[in-house]
């Protein structure tokens, strides 16, 4: 609600006086006058996962210990990768279901097909990255995650 307050300033009362002919003489009366300013700032939504970008954005403040059980903090190149991929697939149409820091200084993103059943973790590390696939009925499988193989991935996930 505050975020709506903000948006906008309030009306403002200024009292302005008015003759008037009342009577065979003029009259001078003083009238509250209300003027409004209204400005709306919208913020524009980044889309289907505008969630995820704020997530991301707030894992950059996360410092080392940030779970009180010695975590290292997010890595700035797994966190890149992490809003890269999630731009990427919001111009796909690809929603991102949850995303996560790891203790390690990983960056977790679960992406589903829309009906649930199938779903997949990219995790980004300082230094590389993994893709795991959970099928509908089979065992998951892991394998090394590159941006070429996305296309790849999507498909699998979301084949009907």
């Amino acid at each position: 609600m505050q975020a709506l307050i903000d948006n906008y300033t309030a009306f403002e009362c200024v009292n302005e006086t008015k003759p008037r002919f009342a009577n065979d003489r003029y009259i001078t009366e003083t009238h509250p006058t209300f003027t409004s300013s209204i400005i709306f700032s919208f913020i524009p939504q980044i889309g289907i996962n505008h969630r995820i970008v704020r997530l991301l954005e707030e894992y950059k403040s996360l410092e080392k210990n940030w779970d009180e059980d010695g975590a290292i903090a997010p890595s700035t190149k797994a966190i890149n990768n992490s809003m890269f991929l999630t731009k990427t697939l919001e111009k796909r149409g690809q929603a991102i279901y949850h995303t996560a820091p790891g203790p390690n200084g990983e960056i977790m993103l679960d992406i589903r097909n829309g009906k649930n059943t199938k779903s997949l973790e990219i995790i980004f590390y300082e230094d590389r990255a993994v893709a795991v696939l959970f099928p509908e009925r089979e065992k998951p499988s892991q394998q090394v995650f590159d941006f070429q193989n996305l296309p790849v991935i999507l498909q699998w996930l979301n084949q009907k």
